[in-house]
């Protein structure tokens, strides 16, 4: 599990340039019921405390935001677990992943539903948790979810059934997915300490770390469970449950990004600038405004609010995909890194994103792009 982008996992020549964004640009902004009066209120002023708390900048390497990603599958002892193995394999080619994944959509050829070299697959850094081969091999050949053919040695890998592009289905992940916060600081074996954490309460399908533009761990994730009724009873526990004796702050996804979305249009909260795009279903969206605003590089950072002015007078219509490129169908879960990427993908029986790096973590609602939620998702 988990998604939502970029981060080498397999040789240098198979790159992953995902667009993490749900790094957080959007995620998947589909809709759900927004918490009663009282509770919106509490919510608010947590997200605007959330975001004015400090960075312990002692910690970022400025110089290359790569290293500022503690995500490490070498922590992982060696194992041969059938279940783990398709688990994770599963997930690269699953719903959840495919769809945001750059490297995993270009090579299956999306909906063309190639078959892709299962040696590949093993280069994956997260992959390499997995010995011997022939193990990877014969967990396969039990999934009910793939294909595995060719000669021994010269394996190769496909979905039993071709994706197919669905809206429906990006409103039912939503509706399924929570949004958490208070994990501190990212250590090497964070992505899969956080995901054993959610397999207690439910199965899940992604698990993404919310990274910034520094690629450094928010202490935030997306987490998408296989079921909206899961996720509910998740937000709804009581007590609520801790990471490490801390305290979480827990809600349903679609009720954070109606909150951050909400916050932007009173003038209450910047919208995010990242610069990061995102890649969902064969395109890339993102990182320039567009020229209806003189672009990123060239428009006044402090006038945000003159355009959200704008944009409220026009009521929120025409020309902000366009005039800004749009930020893209999202891409979450962790990525090739997300393979590692969020990497996120396994622990017991559930799938986890690569690594994340995250939010990939938030796809569109269908092709169309809402750049009000792609910018409720990046803060």
């Amino acid at each position: 599990m988990s998604d939502t982008t970029a981060n080498t996992e397999a040789a240098p020549a198979v790159e992953n340039v995902q667009t993490e964004v749900q790094t957080e640009a959007v995620e998947a902004p589909v809709p759900e019921a927004a918490p009663a009066a009282e509770e919106a209120t509490k919510a608010e002023d947590a997200s605007k405390a959330e975001e004015k708390k400090p960075e312990p900048t002692k910690s970022i390497d400025r110089a290359d935001f790569k290293n500022n990603r503690k995500y490490d599958p070498s922590t992982q002892p060696v194992t041969d677990d059938p279940v783990k193995i398709r688990n994770q394999v599963e997930f690269y080619f699953s719903d959840s992943n495919l769809p945001t994944d750059k490297f995993m959509w270009e090579t299956t050829g999306g909906v063309e539903n190639k078959p892709v070299s299962l040696k590949t697959i093993c280069s994956f850094k997260r992959m390499q948790m997995f010995q011997p081969y022939s193990a990877v091999v014969a967990a396969l050949k039990e999934s009910a979810f793939l294909d595995v053919s060719g000669e021994e040695g010269q394996e190769t890998v496909k979905r039993k059934k071709a994706y197919t592009s669905s809206s429906d289905a990006q409103k039912a992940r939503l509706a399924a997915s929570v949004y958490v916060k208070g994990f501190g600081e990212e250590t090497g074996s964070t992505q899969f300490d956080i995901e054993a954490f959610f397999t207690k309460f439910g199965q899940v399908n992604l698990v993404k770390l919310r990274r910034n533009e520094e690629n450094k761990f928010k202490g935030s994730v997306f987490v998408e469970f296989k079921t909206e009724d899961e996720a509910n009873a998740f937000v709804a526990l009581n007590p609520a449950p801790k990471w490490q004796d801390q305290e979480l702050v827990i809600k349903k996804k679609k009720d954070y990004l109606d909150e951050k979305t909400q916050l932007i249009k009173e003038g209450k909260m910047e919208p995010g600038t990242s610069k990061k795009k995102i890649f969902f279903e064969g395109s890339i969206k993102g990182a320039e405004r567009g020229r209806g605003r003189g672009g990123r590089s060239g428009g006044d950072k402090g006038d945000w609010k003159s355009r959200r002015d704008n944009d409220q007078r026009n009521g929120f219509k025409g020309g902000r995909g366009r005039g800004r490129g749009g930020r893209g169908g999202r891409g979450g879960r962790g990525g090739r890194d997300n393979r590692d990427r969020n990497n996120d993908n396994n622990n017991n029986n559930n799938k986890r994103a690569r690594e994340d790096d995250g939010d990939k973590n938030a796809e569109p609602a269908a092709k169309k792009v809402d750049t009000k939620t792609e910018a409720a998702e990046q803060q």
